[in-house]
């Protein structure tokens, strides 16, 4: 009797969590969703005076480690991200991540930089990166 109860309660839960392929988050004004595709930048260097501008728009100004969906400035194909910085800057450690479904991310662009090996980063200045959206 005690297995009978027990397995009654995990089918009507399993038929509960179960649901349907269509119980899904609704896009959100930027068109993303929980589901995909979606791209994230990632900052895990804080830098004071850095500006991040993503095919011509600023997404970020690396104050603090910050992760930010941009998928609603990035398109598919050929894509431009500028970071430009006013004073000298340590380090430069941030990515670009796409996930065409949930989950799923792949990184589009990598920049680890020191002004150790980069003496550009001890005087004003900026890098240019191009990376590509699967389409």
């Amino acid at each position: 009797m005690r297995t009978l109860k027990m397995l009654t309660a995990a089918a009507t839960m399993a038929a509960l969590a179960g649901g349907t392929a269509t119980a899904q988050q609704a896009p959100s004004e930027t068109g993303t969703d929980a589901n995909g595709p979606i791209t994230i930048l990632k900052n895990m260097a804080p830098e004071r005076g850095v500006e991040v501008d993503l095919n011509g728009q600023q997404v970020d100004h690396f104050r603090r480690v910050a992760y930010g969906d941009v998928t609603g400035v990035v398109h598919t194909g050929l894509n431009s991200l500028t970071v430009r910085w006013d004073q000298p800057v340590q380090r430069l450690d941030f990515k670009v991540a796409f996930a065409p479904t949930r989950n799923n991310f792949r990184n589009v662009v990598v920049v680890q930089d020191d002004a150790s090996r980069d003496p550009a980063l001890r005087q004003p200045g900026s890098h240019t990166y191009t990376f590509t959206i699967p389409g």
